[in-house]
């Protein structure tokens, strides 16, 4: 072959550039996305557990010591254990919300 003959096989840069644009992508690396994604999802999914857990023991004990929590207290510092507990409530309900998405 001289240097002006193609081959009949021969494909110009044109075309290759076409199928390089439509191939799908790596799927090496399309795996290791999602395993971060589910890596990221397990590690959240802990943490909500972890904090509902000491979350609703924190609310147990705020109900049960009561006498503790409130024994020379100032009242800002009894409102403001009062508020925490409501948010703490409104959280696990908002959690428990999430849940039933799922």
């Amino acid at each position: 072959m001289n240097n002006n003959q193609f081959s009949k096989n021969a494909i110009s840069h044109r075309e290759l550039n076409d199928f390089l644009i439509k191939a799908k992508k790596d799927i090496s690396s399309i795996n290791t996305s999602e395993n971060n994604q589910i890596k990221g999802n397990q590690e959240f999914n802990i943490l909500i557990k972890a904090w509902s857990e000491t979350s609703q023991k924190i609310l147990l004990m705020m109900n049960r010591d009561q006498k503790i929590l409130s024994e020379n207290r100032n009242p800002r510092s009894l409102m403001a254990y009062g508020a925490m507990g409501a948010h703490i409530n409104m959280a696990l309900q908002a959690l428990k919300a999430t849940e039933s998405d799922q």
